[in-house]
């Protein structure tokens, strides 16, 4: 990694700079590329003044008569490095970020029209249950037909995955209408896979604005059950291949419901637990009440040489930290309760139901039933399964990388 000009008498040139001052905190980054940090309002304005073209030095003496104190102006410039503020010799500046595409989309999506129209949506899906209750989203929907491989892929797999995907692209739209870059990756939250949209530049807009983009997925959400319901209400009564239409989109409709309700799962970083960071005024909450809890178990095993360095802590995360880690604590214990008596024996007795079934009849159509139907149950534990794998690989070689020595990094 090339490191910085040791001529701290020369101007340095940096990358088009955001500035997002909230209280004692400067957020400090590049929309370009989407690298943030976190300053002091002190450290921001140094960095201001290395951007008007003070040189190092001359920022320093000034922040030493400003604040009365000294800076490391040398470390400073580091960590600008490491966040990629800093334009490198023979590097070009980058230019300021213009509009990103589907910004005008996004900002049409979420249009008071739109909010007009998504509002007469709902309501009319409300009245409707109410004429008619069949129609609220219950368990036994899920089962619209006899034949468990129709089951799970047009209910669930082809039944879902569209709207998992619109639930994303509504996260993305909402942050696009406000400029912000966006992208798609498939994750994991314990044994749950996930699709995940980042949305790293929203951590450079206000806060009162961030709440839409955070809860615009759970408002498609909102919005597809009402759709299905309106759809199903529209064949209520019928028979035959209609019949089977108005089963399949209540069965939709249920799912859609089930995931709704895991984004109360918040300490898995649901779409609510990053609206109760931000409400909270966190900044990185999960990680510090992971350390802190790492803290607790290591001085609690007189190991205390093994614990995290806590200077980079904010005193919000902290001060949340302490209760957070032990609710973090209680949902884990709930979801692995879950796990050993719910899913695994679920898993298990689905499986014997299925073996019983290959042994009643071996007809290539009933085997074929048979083997999509465990397949599509049992892979995304084993997708999880990989996904952590391959996340425990990576960090045990970041960690027995080597350092580099200073010859290495000039």
């Amino acid at each position: 990694m090339a490191t910085v000009s040791p001529d701290l008498d020369r101007p340095v040139r940096l990358h088009p700079l955001t500035y997002l001052e909230e209280g004692d905190e400067v957020t400090v980054g590049r929309a370009d590329i989407d690298s943030y940090g976190l300053f002091p309002v002190d450290g921001a304005a140094l960095l201001r003044r290395l951007e008007a073209g003070d040189s190092p030095n001359t920022a320093a003496r000034w922040y030493t008569e400003t604040y009365g104190e000294q800076v490391d102006v040398a470390e400073f410039l580091e960590v600008l490095e490491e966040l990629e503020l800093l334009v490198k010799d023979g590097e070009e500046a980058a230019e300021a970020a213009g509009p990103v595409r589907w910004q005008r989309l996004g900002r049409a999506v979420f249009s008071p029209a739109a909010w007009v129209a998504y509002g007469l949506l709902v309501a009319a899906a409300v009245a409707a249950a109410i004429r008619t209750p069949a129609l609220v989203p219950r368990y036994q929907h899920l089962f619209f037909t006899h034949s468990s491989l129709v089951v799970l892929t047009l209910g669930i797999v082809l039944g879902q995955v569209p709207w998992i995907l619109a639930h994303e692209a509504f996260h993305a739209l909402a942050g696009r209408r406000l400029g912000l870059h966006s992208t798609l990756s498939i994750g994991r939250r314990f044994y749950y896979v996930v699709f995940v949209t980042a949305l790293d530049g929203l951590v450079a807009v206000p806060r009162r604005k961030r709440y839409l983009p955070m809860l615009a997925g759970m408002l498609l959400d909102v919005l597809v059950i009402c759709g299905l319901t309106l759809g199903a209400a529209g064949l209520h009564g019928s028979t035959g291949a209609a019949g089977v239409v108005y089963r399949l989109l209540l069965s939709m409709a249920f799912a859609v419901v089930l995931r709704l309700a895991w984004q109360f799962y918040f300490f898995l970083r649901t779409d609510l637990y990053y609206l109760a960071i931000t409400v909270l005024g966190c900044n990185d909450l999960q990680t510090v009440a992971r350390q802190q809890l790492r803290n607790r178990f290591v001085r609690l095993i007189r190991r205390p040489e093994r614990a995290v360095e806590e200077s980079g802590w904010t005193d919000r995360d902290r001060e949340v930290a302490r209760w957070y880690s032990w609710l973090m604590v209680a949902g884990y214990a709930f979801l692995t309760t879950t796990l050993l008596t719910a899913v695994i024996p679920t898993g298990i007795k689905v499986t014997r139901m299925a073996v019983h079934k290959l042994h009643a009849n071996l007809s290539p159509a009933n085997v074929t039933d048979v083997v999509v139907f465990l397949i599509l149950n049992f892979g995304e534990l084993f997708l999880a399964g990989y996904l952590a794998a391959r996340s425990w690989r990576r960090r045990t070689r970041t960690a027995a990388a080597p350092a580099a020595s200073p010859a290495q990094t000039a």
